[in-house]
């Protein structure tokens, strides 16, 4: 008897790590279908525009940004050694890159807002001109899911520290994370560098 118990469980398992990573796939398709059509009326945008380069960051601004983007890097790296530690079943360095890698994105969201500061001091703001509309809107739509993605990782970080079994949803977590990385190297180098 508690052999079918263990191949029910097992199945049931297998069932709900599948339907997890199906929904995760619709998930990063949606926020690719959004963020490739923003993406892509930013191209439109630029293409018809005359002055589009008469806006430009500072020196300073776009350092900041440089930054950030090595940062949001860095993140993507300290993930990955979170799902290395949780397969070796290492807890305190589990902990530790979780805690790591949400430091990161907080620190990441700070430098993105002192930015988006100096930006709006400087005159480059939202409602000047047609560049700074697609660098806040599309930032701006970045940092949301990093707030998300910040939230799923404390989500995370609580399942490992009360369940056994997380090997799964840090897959999944990860696969969020690194795709904000992913989008934000987009952004950076077709709207910010570009």
């Amino acid at each position: 008897m508690t052999n079918k118990l263990l191949a029910d469980s097992h199945l049931h398992n297998k069932e709900t790590q599948f339907t997890s990573v199906i929904g995760m796939i619709i998930l990063i398709s949606s926020l690719t279908m959004l963020f490739v059509a923003l993406i892509a009326s930013y191209g439109v945008l630029r293409v018809r525009s005359v002055n589009w380069h008469s806006h430009s960051m500072s020196y300073y601004s776009l350092s900041i940004a440089c930054f950030n983007t090595m940062l949001i890097l860095f993140s993507s790296y300290s993930y990955s050694t979170i799902v290395k530690h949780v397969k070796a079943l290492n807890l305190t360095k589990t902990l530790y890159w979780i805690n790591s890698t949400i430091g990161i994105g907080i620190l990441f969201l700070f430098l993105q807002s002192t930015l988006w500061y100096l930006l709006t001091n400087s005159g480059y703001s939202i409602s000047s001109h047609q560049a700074g509309s697609v660098f806040y809107m599309l930032s701006g739509l970045h940092g949301l899911h990093i707030i998300i993605g910040i939230i799923s990782l404390f989500w995370l970080r609580g399942k490992i520290l009360t369940s056994d079994n997380h090997v799964n949803r840090a897959q999944l977590v990860g696969i969020f994370w690194h795709f904000l990385t992913f989008i934000w190297i987009v952004i950076f180098f077709s709207v910010i560098i570009y």
